[in-house]
């Protein structure tokens, strides 16, 4: 038996091998069939036998069936041969494997060169035959290298026939960048290749093609031809375009690196102009094949990306520096149709304040096209059109074509040429080769020849001279390009009336044994086998002057045909410059290696997509790295038409190509900037004048672009090497290395995902500061916006608009300064006439540096050549400086102060009327300000509805809640002696919501008396002093009221200048307290500077320690003052300068009286979450006509007004327009309101106020909104972990009357299957409604019941209410009370109940028959009670958690004649003294609901002892009666069993999520209130008490079948999930409905215990580490906009998006999902491949969940309650990211004990998919029970982008029984696995 199980272990080894080397040999085959893609390829077995090579019969359907033997090659003949600057290898084929195709190379030589340290060549060529090479001059080499950076190492292979491979790799680190290792060099007459292994994927280049992408994708094994091709991009994909560029680029990995860049690249350039093919593998290895000549390859080792293309132009030529007009503006189309047009066109432009350079004109100009020809009726008159323009400063160029009509009667240029011997001839050496083109049958020059360049060059000159003046040339269709060549007709035979077309004999040339990419790519779309003439010329004509030796032309058009393009630039431009004795322009379509040193290029005929406007930034990038950075496509696109939008975003994209140039095709509708709406054209004008002021920029990079080889245009990775996300980003761009430009590219789209690779890039427009770094954000981006930024560090020379560049450059220059992270900036700037010849080589410029340091305050200009004289005409006038925070106060040049116009644009310190002269060294300074001032925005002393208002007391009153207040209440008339008594302004003519009585700005607000006291490096005091005085009448006035009825005597009240208080209470002087803890957060108290205030008592945690240096804080404080001498208060953040709080434009609005604390401030965005308890109605808050809201525990239900909750939570987070986040929280307990409103330039103000306490106000960095909610709650305290069975299902009702009901509610839930953890015991099971007791008659037996619960798995949970019955007799709860004296208290000398109760005692009614005391929380002495009456209750009924009620605390209807429930004959009621006491009345009541702050609870007045000899006025600690009794409650509850517990209460208070859970209290059964439960959720995670929840169905009113139904999905997705309803209301548990809605509310139910491992994780993870549970999608995803206001879905985590129905009648759900994640089916594992809006089906028995890629959710199978689920197997749910990876965790214990992770009493698991393997490691592993119950069983993974054939398990097969994939979905699901999880385990899918 153990033999036969050996012998199948290794049967199994076996077959695993065999598949593996499968797998590694397919990847490494060499396809010797490339071109059977081709429907003419007669591709077959015999075919490929035919060439010698290997055939797979077996092979899968994307591997290569027809491959190369692995002996095919070379071996090395002979030693090695030392030359001058390198080695020679003589190779000889090897003859044991036959030929792939005829005429092969027997004997090749190998050279290789040492051409400069930097650049290795070698070239592979016939020993014994002279072949052709490419005739273009290369820059020699110096000679031997003294230092190669490179190696060049060789060897032959013994087991493959000494097959011959050579490397060359990196001489010190020994990266290879060269291997042909892998085999296949072949070498035949007619057939070249050469393999060679990747260095990493991460490729680049060749052209031209239309690339979809900038890197390419070598796991798409794509093969791309090269060979100039008259191919418009648009008319088909993975084509060969005009012109040849075999040159690519690698960037390096790291080895042995999930292919993370090195930062090191190198590039290779192939120098062969014959036709070729490239190919990838996913090996990765690059497969060239070229048809002719020979292997001639440099390589270039960088190692940087600059320094790979400067070493390649260095070789092949730098790129031209063009003139300086050609930089502007340029207006083309091909089909004017005549002159009046034109000009209409250009005329239109021009008056709509269009920027226009050139205008041009294509072929439409010329008689019947023939060259050198004007149309005699259609362009009469365009030379002095031409003339004339050219005096008003716009340049023209026209279209030249190559072809010459064949006219040999009439038409010179033909004739002449014939005669001087210009033209391409047949092989006979008489014979012009003739074509079809544009004007018909033409001959084209062959410009190899001398003669050809003379006749060329003369008829311009005489052209220009005679006919037409122009300034540039743009040569077309000189591919060069033929019409219908072997077709038997041209397409425009109608038009010339010819129906010749060239058919090119068959040969070997025209026909070769292999034809290329370039050419069998077409085949798909002929009735027949392309040929290389398609499109062109015969291949097999002869081109050159006469060789000698053969008495031929020298070359074949068969090696030249893509130099054809090439050899016409040159002596095009140096006839232009000839002519016109200036640099001029030439713009050819057709280009080849090293034409950027005579022209630039466009990118060809485009089409009006968006798909091609993507394309272009690919084109424009990879032609700057072949050294061509003047280019660009024709914006708006040449062919179809562009809708409005289109065009709009192309203009704004075309305003930053190099060459800016819009351009169409005829038959289509103008398309220029002027031709479309004003809208439209003010757009594209604005975008034109930011090109316009960057030109010197510009032109100061093409300046070194000319002169060291850099690009203009880069990708990121170029200044981002080792950042992996950059590697294939090209929908965003860099101009230089400090502009990056992010256009729209797609239809309909308002924003744009743009990554951030570093800090300090800044929003060209606003200053601000982007704070990400290595992440994507979402800018905005409406139709009139092209998202720019700026990189730190970078001075970017600027220059006046005008409306062409004649008059733009007379206008004064500036800079734009971006500071970096040290403050410093560095820029140049180059600048001549902008059009002679070599002014760099005559030094006839002009060349400035420019260096800032801001620590050093200083910028100096130093002028390095100065040799353009008119730079002395111009001045440099203004700075805009980007990452100042601070305006200057002086400004210094060259010692001398200057009054500049200095003012901050938005986040931008702008300062103009410098007037510097350009040619001369400056030297300019400045200084601050101690404090600085800010000058109050225009907005704010102009708009009224930012007035202050001086009245809020009764101006305001209709905003405040209008619950259970008195109708008869009095609301005074404001007038203006009552203004005036203030000290306040009057306007009478107001409207609605705009104060009539309000500050001035000059009044209010306190100065700074004191320089600051710096304590420590982490504290700093400031002492304030306050500068209105008080009015002689406000004084001794109290309130209000009494201020009106004095001014009723009609007494004159004369108020000073300086006179104002609101209230007369004001404090003079204030002591503001300034500490930091750490680098995320700050701290601001500010008291009474002389008397002690009540602070609150809460139990937070500070420490204040300063950042370890100044340059790590992420925010900073810092006190600023108004013209007038008010403080503000400012905190900023530092990466930038975003300003967070800012109370400097409403200073004069601080308020600091004894009842009276106001504070404003504006806010920089309008995306604004938190303050609570309140029922905001969405989450994030209105600001458009918001309410009022009040911040004071209340007996409330949410309505879905502006009332006051149950709790209060003082703070906010904002989410900043770049998606940073920061928190605020204002630590204060009294009653307080707040009230949210907009703010100039989308920014946001709240207007806070207290009625007591101090100013003590937290912030926090960031700057992930979780990051906040982190560093908020390492101050109140991170969030309780609940027991395991408090995520169950739980059941209640206020109602249930009896047991029998309880249980019967129970029953039918269980009898449904579906799963319940605890049920509830209301009030109603109480005796008379008294805590701690139960109903012996109506729930008799109770004790046993919960006893049977507990036997069955299941909780109980009871209520307790505070307040306790004080007449109930024998009630020992209130004796013992009673006894310790724990009651709350009237003062000693205001007890207005002393008559009745003879004792202190402040007697309430709520629940109980007897009127009620209420313990004060806050005694020591009364926790001992509670505790006791706990533990002694729990000893009778055993209950595993408590439910604390009416904790605000609640007393029914105070200050009313009697309560609503009274159930006694004579009225009775607490009344508080409302008319005699500031607590009962404060001068400002806040927004609260009701007349008085004592509405529904106790009198202010109340008094609360500590026991450590404070006491307390309920006024200010009323919001904390619930805390306080949480505090309480849990070490009671936790001592009955020495377990866990839970606390669920209704009012909270920071901290208060430390100790407890909380519900959303007495909501209604109504649809609205789903979407309030949805906000609640969110905005307690925000609080810090993520353990939250709604009552489940509703609590007032009747619920619906249908709304149950869906709450119940909504409530599975409650952390708290509780079904609850309210007395003598129907029934609502989930058994209780139709049968469909019953199996509905089970599998929600279900589904939530089987993600309960997952919840409880979180929980763990908030516990330890601080966060939310449940986050809003902007959240998790702040830098999306569409992402900010959602709150109808929101996740669980960072990854379970939940999207449940919340509108009646609904069966589909509308959804966002961020386009920059993938998204799953959370129950299919389908992919989401529709992204942003969408909406998926959602019948009444589904909730929508999407799982985000990049997590791994461990779940357990359900049970009827945790107790049975926690043994249940668990299975695993994998959804990968677009990285396919994914990682996750799992924390469990017992469920139950206290502490279990500070003891080390749990297990921890960590989840990681990463490179197709899959590791489950249990990390700790201290609760061994786990392992005993269960097991993981299953394993799902979504989005797998291959379909394994094995899956690997801890290096065994897993057996093909346990696992499937489903090809359609992607998703591969393992199960009956059984894995202990105690052990790790390995997955590997191959």
């Amino acid at each position: 038996m153990c033999r036969l199980v050996t012998i199948f272990i290794l049967i199994g080894l076996t077959v695993i091998v065999f598949a593996n080397d499968r797998l590694y040999k397919s990847m490494e085959r060499i396809d010797c069939y490339p071109e059977r893609e081709s429907p003419f390829s007669n591709f077959s077995k015999e075919a490929c036998l035919i060439r010698n090579c290997l055939f797979d019969d077996n092979a899968l359907q994307n591997e290569i069936q027809c491959y190369l033997r692995s002996n095919y090659g070379y071996i090395l003949e002979s030693d090695v041969q030392q030359t001058d600057n390198g080695i020679r290898l003589r190779l000889r084929r090897n003859q044991a494997v036959a030929s792939m195709f005829p005429t092969p190379i027997d004997n090749v030589m190998l050279d290789v060169q040492y051409y400069t340290n930097d650049i290795l060549r070698f070239k592979l060529y016939d020993a014994d035959n002279q072949r052709y090479e490419v005739p273009i001059p290369l820059t020699s080499s110096p000679g031997r290298a003294s230092l190669p950076q490179y190696e060049f190492i060789y060897s032959s292979n013994s087991s493959r026939d000494n097959i011959f491979s050579f490397r060359i790799q990196r001489r010190i680190i020994g990266t290879i960048l060269f291997d042909t290792s892998p085999g296949g060099l072949v070498l035949n007459n007619q057939f070249l290749q050469i393999v060679t292994r990747l260095q990493s994927p991460h490729i680049y280049g060749f052209g031209e093609n239309n690339h979809d992408t900038l890197k390419h994708n070598v796991d798409e094994h794509k093969t791309w031809g090269i060979f100039a091709r008259d191919q418009g991009t648009n008319w088909d994909t993975n084509a060969n375009h005009y012109g040849s560029h075999p040159f690519y680029l690698v960037m390096e990995q790291i080895p042995h690196s999930a292919q993370v860049p090195s930062g090191n690249m190198h590039g290779v350039l192939l120098l062969n102009s014959n036709a070729m093919d490239y190919s990838f593998s996913s090996m990765p290895s690059l497969t060239m094949r070229t048809i002719g000549g020979i292997l001639d390859f440099f390589v270039f080792l960088g190692p940087k990306p600059e320094q790979v293309i400067q070493q390649y132009t260095w070789l092949v030529g730098r790129s031209i520096l063009p003139p300086y007009w050609s930089l502007g503006f340029q207006l083309a189309r091909w089909n004017y149709s005549n002159l009046t047009h034109m000009q209409n066109v250009v005329k239109r432009n021009r008056d709509a304040g269009i920027p226009l350079d050139v205008q041009y004109a294509d072929i439409d100009y010329m008689n019947e096209k023939k060259l050198f020809t004007i149309d005699p009726i259609n362009y009469r008159g365009l030379k002095e059109y031409f003339a004339q323009l050219n005096t008003e400063g716009i340049r023209t160029i026209i279209t030249l074509d190559p072809g010459s009509i064949d006219d040999q009667i009439y038409y010179a240029p033909t004739i002449e040429g014939i005669q001087e011997d210009v033209f391409i001839k047949w092989n006979d050496g008489q014979t012009p080769v003739k074509g079809s083109c544009w004007p018909g049958d033409v001959f084209f020059p062959d410009f190899f020849t001398n003669q050809a360049q003379v006749w060329w060059s003369r008829w311009i000159s005489d052209f220009q001279r005679v006919s037409l003046s122009f300034d540039g040339l743009c040569i077309d269709m000189n591919e060069p390009a033929l019409f219908d060549t072997n077709n038997e007709i041209p397409w425009n035979s109608m038009q010339t009336g010819s129906n010749y077309t060239l058919k090119c004999p068959n040969n070997g040339w025209d026909d070769p044994p292999y034809r290329t990419k370039a050419v069998f790519r077409y085949d798909i779309n002929l009735n027949r086998a392309g040929r290389l003439s398609d499109h062109t010329m015969c291949m097999s004509i002869r081109q050159g002057d006469i060789d000698l030796k053969t008495n031929q032309s020298k070359y074949l058009h068969y090696d030249v045909h893509s130099l054809y393009g090439w050899s016409q630039t040159k002596p095009t431009l140096d006839i232009m410059r000839t002519i016109t004795g200036k640099r001029s322009l030439v713009l050819p379509r057709s280009t080849f290696v090293g034409s950027g040193q005579w022209s630039g290029h466009w990118l060809g005929d485009n089409e009006a997509t968006w798909h091609e406007m993507k394309r272009s930034l690919i084109g424009m990038i990879e032609f700057n790295w072949f050294g061509i950075p003047f280019n660009g496509a024709d914006i708006c696109g040449f062919d179809k038409t562009p809708s409005e939008e289109m065009c709009i975003r192309w203009m704004q994209v075309g305003a930053f190509y190099p060459y800016s140039r819009n351009h169409n095709i005829w038959k289509t509708p103008d398309q220029d900037p002027a031709s479309w709406s004003s809208t439209a054209v003010s757009i594209m004008v604005s975008v034109l004048r930011i090109r316009y002021t960057l030109l010197p920029y510009y032109y100061t990079l093409f300046y070194k672009a000319h002169t060291q080889g850099l690009t203009v245009i880069r990708p990121l990775f170029h200044e981002y090497p080792t950042d992996k996300t950059t590697l294939d980003l090209y929908l965003q761009f860099l101009i230089g290395s400090h502009l990056m430009i992010a256009p729209v590219t797609d239809h309909g789209a308002r924003q744009v995902q743009v990554y951030i690779p570093s800090l300090y890039w800044y929003n060209f427009y606003t200053g601000v500061r982007i704070a990400s770094e290595q992440k994507f954000i979402s800018m905005d981006a409406p139709l009139n916006t092209i998202p720019i930024l700026l990189r730190g560090g970078a001075i970017l020379p600027t220059q006046g608009y005008a409306n062409n560049t004649k008059y733009s450059r007379e206008n004064p220059f500036g800079l734009i300064i971006v500071l970096d992270s040290n403050g410093n900036a560095e820029g140049d700037l180059f600048y001549d006439d902008g059009e002679s010849i070599d002014t760099i080589g005559s030094k006839t410029y002009f060349y400035a540096t420019y260096k800032c340091s801001m620590n050093d305050r200083q910028l100096f200009i130093n002028i390095i050549e100065n040799n353009y004289a008119h730079m002395a005409n111009l001045t440099l006038n203004s700075l805009m400086i980007y990452g100042l925070d601070r305006i200057p106060a002086a400004i210094n040049v060259d010692g001398n102060e200057l009054r500049p116009i200095i003012q901050r644009r938005q986040q931008i310190i702008e300062i103009r009327e410098l007037q510097l002269t350009m040619h001369e060294n400056h030297l300019i300074t400045w200084q601050y300000l101690d404090i600085p001032v800010v000058e109050p925005r225009e907005i704010i002393i102009t708009d009224p509805k930012y007035r202050i208002d001086c009245y809020p007391d009764f101006d305001e009153y209709k905003l405040f809640c209008t619950i259970d207040r008195s109708p008869n209440q009095t609301v005074l008339t404001i007038t203006n002696q009552l203004c005036a008594a203030r000290g306040c302004t009057w306007d009478s003519n107001t409207t609605t919501n705009i104060p009539s009585c309000y500050i001035p700005i000059e009044k209010g607000g306190y100065n700074l008396t004191k320089p600051p006291n710096q304590l420590s490096d982490a504290i700093t005091i400031y002492t304030l002093s306050r500068l209105s005085t008080k009015p002689i009448q406000v004084r001794s006035l109290i309130s209000a009221e009494l201020i009106y009825k004095y001014s009723l005597t009609n007494r004159v009240m004369e108020t000073r200048m300086n006179d104002f208080s609101m209230f007369g209470g004001d404090i003079n002087d204030l002591q503001v307290q300034v500490s930091l803890s750490g680098s995320d957060k700050i701290r601001m108290i500010i008291r009474d500077a002389h008397a002690q205030r009540y602070e609150v008592p809460i139990p937070i945690i500070w420490k204040p320690s300063a950042p370890l240096t100044s340059s790590l804080s992420k925010i900073k404080f810092e006190i600023t003052k108004t013209p007038y001498g008010q403080v503000g208060f400012q905190v900023q953040r530092t990466n930038t300068q975003l300003i967070l709080f800012d109370t400097s434009f409403f200073a004069n609005g601080f308020i600091y009286d004894d009842k009276f604390i106001q504070i404003i401030t504006t806010i920089p965005s309008r995306n604004i979450y938190g303050f609570g308890e309140n029922t905001h109605l969405n989450f994030r808050h209105i600001l458009t006509g918001s309410f009022r809201y009040s911040m004071f525990a209340r007996d409330q239900p949410p309505g879905g007004g502006n009332e006051n909750l149950y709790g209060a939570h003082p703070f906010y987070m904002v989410i900043e327009p770049d998606g940073q986040a920061f928190g605020v929280f204002i630590l204060n307990s009294n009653a307080q309101d707040y009230k949210f409103d907009e703010f100039d330039n989308d920014q946001a103000m709240l207007t806070y106020r207290t009625v007591g306490g101090i100013l003590d106000i937290f912030f926090f960095a960031g700057p992930r909104p979780e990051d906040v909610i982190r560093q908020y709650q390492t101050v109140i305290g991170k969030p309780y972990i609940p027991p395991y069975w408090a995520l169950g299902f739980q059941l209640s009702r206020y109602g249930y009357n009896t047991l029998d009901n309880m249980k019967a509610a129970m029953m039918r839930t269980l009898n449904a299957s579906i799963p319940l953890d605890v049920m509830y015991g209301d009030i109603d099971y109480f005796r008379k409604r008294l805590d701690f007791t139960w109903d012996p008659v109506n729930f008799d037996g109770l004790p046993e019941y919960v006893d049977w619960l507990h036997g069955q798995g299941m909780k109980f949970i009871t209520i307790l209410d505070p307040a306790i019955d004080s007449e109930e007799a024998n009630y020992s709860v209130y004796t013992e009370g009673q006894k310790a004296d724990i009651w709350i208290k009237w003062p000693q000398d205001r007890n207005l109940q002393f008559n009745e109760t003879g004792n202190r005692n402040m007697l309430g009614y709520v629940w109980p028959d007897g009127k009620t005391v209420f313990p004060n929380f806050f005694y020591p002495s009364a926790h001992t009670w509670w505790k006791s009456q706990i533990i002694d209750y729990h000893t009778k009924l055993k209950f595993d958690g408590l439910w604390i009620d009416m904790n605000e605390p609640a007393n029914f209807d105070t200050n009313k004649e009697k309560p609503w429930n009274w159930n006694r004959p004579e009225p009775w009621n607490l009344h508080c003294p409302v008319d005699h006491e500031p607590l009962e009345k404060p001068p400002y009541k806040t927004a609260s609901c009701g007349d008085y702050l004592s509405d529904k609870t106790l009198c202010m007045i109340g008094e609360q002892v500590d026991g450590q000899g404070k006491i307390y006025h309920h006024y200010d600690v009323h919001s904390l009666y619930g805390w306080s009794e949480i505090i309480a409650t849990l070490p009671a509850a936790r001592a009955t069993e020495n377990k866990r517990s839970i606390i669920i209460s209704r009012s909270t208070f920071p901290t208060s999520g430390s100790f407890s859970g909380h519900w959303l209290g007495d909501n209604t059964a109504d649809w609205s209130h789903l979407k309030h439960n949805i906000i609640g959720i969110l905005e307690f995670n925000l609080f810090g008490i993520p353990y939250i929840g709604a009552d489940i169905c509703g609590y007032f009113r009747n619920t619906t079948e249908q709304l149950c139904q869906r709450w119940m999905q909504l409530g599975a997705f409650n952390p708290f999930f509780r079904n609850h309803n309210g007395f003598n209301y129907i029934d609502q548990d989930p058994g209780r409905f139709s049968t469909e809605v019953v199996t509905s509310n089970r599998h929600a139910v279900e589904l939530r215990y089987t993600l309960n491992p997952y919840l409880y994780t979180l929980f763990h993870r908030v516990h330890i580490s601080g966060g939310t549970v449940v986050r809003s999608m902007a959240h998790e995803f702040p830098s999306i906009a569409e992402c900010w206001a959602l709150d109808e879905q929101f996740l669980w985590g960072s990854s379970l998006l939940i999207a449940p129905v919340i509108y009646e009648n609904h069966i589909h759900k509308s959804i966002y999902l961020p386009t920059t994640e993938r998204w799953f089916d959370y129950y299919t594992g389908q992919e989401q491949t529709t992204l942003a809006n969408i909406s998926v089906s959602a019948p009444y028995d589904f909730i929508p969940l999407l799982l985000r890629g990049g997590i791994i959710i461990p779940h357990q199978q359900s049970a009827m309650n945790t107790v049975a689920s926690r043994k249940k197997p668990m299975y695993l749910i994998i959804a990968l990211n677009k990285e396919q990876r994914a990682s996750g965790d799992l924390f469990w214990d017992d469920g139950e004990s206290i502490d279990t992770y500070e003891n080390l009493i749990y297990n921890y698991f960590i989840f990681n998919f990463n490179s197709q393997q899959l590791k489950l490691e249990p990390w700790t592993y201290n609760y061994p029970q786990m392992g005993d119950d269960v097991k993981l069983d299953e394993i799902k993974i979504y989005g797998m982008n291959k379909q394994p054939t094995t899956v690997i398990w801890n290096g065994q097969n897993l057996i093909a029984s346990k696992w499937t994939f489903n090809a359609t979905k992607n998703v591969l699901h393992m199960k009956m696995l059984a894995l202990n999880m105690a052990k790790i385990h390995r997955f590997a899918f191959i």
